[in-house]
């Protein structure tokens, strides 16, 4: 059997989208158990409960940030399910669908891929795309496998779970006069540079949060370290031979 996490509903239309769910789930004879989370019992609380009783399948029903959570507590002890509800867009992608009926096909079916994650230390995980997003242009200064040395400047920066570390930024030039008459340029110029390592250490100037779906994860300074194939995770075609 499996062990269903829901997150927490939004609206009636989500509390009745888990009503199909609940029936679809029993007609594919793979119901389990199921638990919602709420904020007396977080995603991650209801996740340790499942490992305690000795559940080796964990599917998280809902968003990308909830999801992510979860991962974060089943990693190297169960395999993870996922069921994409709401802010999904991350982990449709990786699983192959966004709908909900063959998400539990998928479940019963239960063909397994292996993912990368990275461990933003000293405890939580990134499986799904992080993001760093200043409210105006930052300085990154960092650091790679303990040997390579940067800086850059930046309006968005992603981390992936491979450790790949994209950094966007954009700027205007301003523009100038000819003969004092009328002005001229304004062209907003942009670039994007991207690096990975093993372990990478970064520091931001300010210090600012690191975020998966708006969800806080962790605050620079912050190290770095990948996990290579440490998450089982149920998918469409799966991996696992």
């Amino acid at each position: 059997m499996y062990y269903y996490i829901m997150e927490p509903p939004s609206t009636r239309a989500v509390r009745q989208t888990y009503q199909r769910l609940r029936d679809q789930l029993t007609n594919l004879g793979i119901a389990g158990e199921m638990m919602a989370a709420s904020p007396a019992r977080s995603p991650e609380e209801l996740a340790t409960m499942g490992l305690d009783r000795g559940y080796s399948t964990i599917v998280a029903v809902g968003g990308d940030a909830f999801v992510n959570n979860i991962a974060q507590t089943v990693i190297g002890q169960a395999v993870l399910g996922i069921i994409p509800i709401g802010e999904a867009q991350q982990v449709s992608e990786l699983i192959g669908t966004n709908n909900i009926r063959t998400a539990a096909e998928f479940l019963k079916f239960r063909r397994l891929s292996t993912f990368n994650t990275v461990t933003a230390e000293p405890e939580s995980l990134i499986f799904l795309d992080a993001v760093i997003e200043p409210p105006r242009m930052a300085k990154v200064s960092f650091v790679i496998d303990g040997k390579l040395r940067g800086y850059a400047y930046f309006n968005k920066l992603t981390v992936t779970r491979n450790l790949e570390i994209k950094i966007e930024s954009q700027h205007l030039v301003e523009p100038h006069k000819i003969l004092g008459l009328f002005s001229v340029g304004g062209t907003v110029i942009r670039s994007e540079s991207q690096f990975h390592g093993r372990a990478v250490r970064l520091t931001t100037e300010p210090e600012l949060a690191l975020l998966v779906r708006g969800q806080p994860l962790a605050k620079t300074p912050v190290q770095l370290r990948l996990n290579p194939n440490s998450l089982k995770v149920i998918t469409k075609r799966g991996s696992i031979l």
